[in-house]
């Protein structure tokens, strides 16, 4: 299997490099481009991006149940893989190129059908795509080391985003043929990649090792287990504690370019600067965090790093608030540009939270995968797709509801109406205040469940001993 993980490892995480770069770009700018440049009222642009969660969330389990017992010539995974790319690709072009109308009724239609099969196809080939990947590297740290390269591709796609967004916006945010230009950018990265990864990956099932335990995957149906993998403590606690924070991403995602643009006041080509100057330290985590997270337990590591993340993350926009409503000046003036000394600040701040961020996402997803092996050994089923599918299900419904409230709360700031520069800054200043004031709410809830995980190396090791699978302990 060694020989294996090294052929294979690169050709299935360079796809990453085209994902990072497409959800960069919908989760950025989808609602900011429906709502500021082409005119949809915020609660319908909300109201859409969050329908089209509630949809994709409850056929993730069906694609990822149905990929674990489908059989072929190319495995259980390809299949979807080869297809999915495909939808996928369209629906990004949809949503960024094709007018079916200037009507409210027009825009939210076609934002609420382009982004459903966005989604939908996005369900075919990105989950598929991680079952693959765990059931070919199955060791304890090795799993590390799956997710530490696959965010390693993400990184690189999203900087090629990055750099699209500062060369064709410039200074300004507004323009719709920017979009249309960047999509197209993104569209390409995507295919290029995934269709590559497909490729030398299209015969890749036929090698993994077999398990020597009872093997009941094709008889356990969707709901069957569901009802099994709820059982599994550990897996329940850790999507209840991960769920929790996606109500807080899905805001700070949409919010992220409102932010941008009316509270810290960056232009494009400075804000795509601070964000390059961000990418060393996601880098450098990435590329060490396998040798960082040796003999560490992966638990403790993200209740740690987590609790970093909330204490030190939200620091700056809190200091922000502060200067704004109380007229002290905690932080150096904002609207200066790359001169000035909020911008080293912001870059410095930045690219240690990416540090912080890349090795925590890690290890979660780590986390996740080692809820494999132990399923498996009280169900007799291999479920990957199944179980990765849950997964992201609370956290699409949740962060559905995230998405809602954002539009909700953009409509009654007065983002649905023609208002004033100054107007639109206090009103962004009211969005941060709440998003902020909701993490330290929920972050307390979700380290508690998180708290209540239990797989640890040894028990891993055992449930793979226990498989008849080697231990996992090679070298990449």
């Amino acid at each position: 299997m060694q020989e294996l993980q090294k052929k294979y490892l690169n050709s299935w995480a360079v796809s990453s490099a085209g994902g990072g770069a497409s959800e960069a770009f919908l989760s950025m700018f989808l609602l900011y481009f429906y709502n500021q440049v082409l005119g949809l009222d915020p609660f319908l642009c909300g109201l859409g991006i969050a329908l089209s969660l509630f949809v994709d969330a409850f056929t993730d389990p069906m694609i990822g149940g149905i990929s674990d017992r489908t059989t072929t010539r190319f495995g259980r995974r390809i299949p979807y893989m080869a297809f999915g790319l495909f939808g996928f690709a369209l629906g990004v072009f949809l949503l960024f190129n094709i007018r079916l109308g200037d009507s409210q009724f027009a825009l939210f239609s076609q934002l609420l059908l382009f982004i459903i099969i966005t989604r939908i196809s996005s369900t075919m080939f990105f989950i598929p795509r991680s079952s693959l990947g765990v059931e070919m590297i199955k060791g304890y740290e090795q799993r590390n080391l799956l997710h530490a390269r696959d965010n390693n591709f993400g990184i690189l796609g999203t900087v090629i985003f990055y750099s699209a967004i500062a060369i064709i916006f410039g200074n300004n945010w507004n323009q719709e043929d920017g979009y249309k230009a960047v999509s197209l950018i993104v569209i390409c990265l995507f295919l290029i990649t995934s269709l590559y990864s497909v490729f030398r990956l299209r015969n890749i099932e036929s090698q993994f090792e077999k398990t020597t335990s009872l093997d009941e995957t094709k008889q356990t149906g969707v709901i069957k287990g569901l009802i099994l993998l709820w059982k599994n403590d550990s897996w329940r606690n850790l999507i209840i504690g991960t769920s929790l924070f996606g109500i807080v991403g899905s805001l700070s995602s949409v919010f992220s370019i409102y932010m941008i643009n009316f509270f810290w006041l960056w232009l494009p080509d400075e804000f795509t600067l601070i964000l390059a100057l961000s990418v060393p330290g996601a880098m450098i985590a990435g590329l060490s965090a396998n040798k960082l997270l040796e003999n560490k337990d992966k638990k403790k590591t993200v209740l740690v790093l987590t609790c970093i993340m909330i204490s030190i993350g939200p620091s700056l926009t809190i200091f922000r608030i502060i200067d704004i409503k109380f007229g002290t000046n905690i932080l150096p003036e904002v609207g200066l540009g790359i001169y000035s000394l909020l911008f080293i600040l912001v870059a410095v701040h930045s690219s240690f939270m990416a540090g912080i961020r890349v090795i925590n996402g890690v290890v979660f997803s780590s986390m996740f995968s080692d809820v494999v092996e132990d399923h498996q050994k009280n169900t007799h089923s291999r479920s990957e797709g199944l179980i990765i599918s849950v997964n992201g299900l609370s956290g699409k419904v949740l962060g559905g509801v995230g998405i809602l409230l954002s539009g909700v709360l953009l409509s009654l700031v007065g983002f649905g109406e023609e208002g004033s520069i100054e107007d639109k800054r206090e009103a962004v200043t009211s969005l941060a205040i709440f998003s902020t004031s909701l993490l330290f709410i929920i972050a307390p809830i979700s380290l508690f469940f998180i708290s209540k995980y239990r797989i640890n190396k040894s028990i891993h090791e055992d449930n793979l001993k226990d498989l008849g699978y080697q231990t996992g302990r090679v070298e990449i």
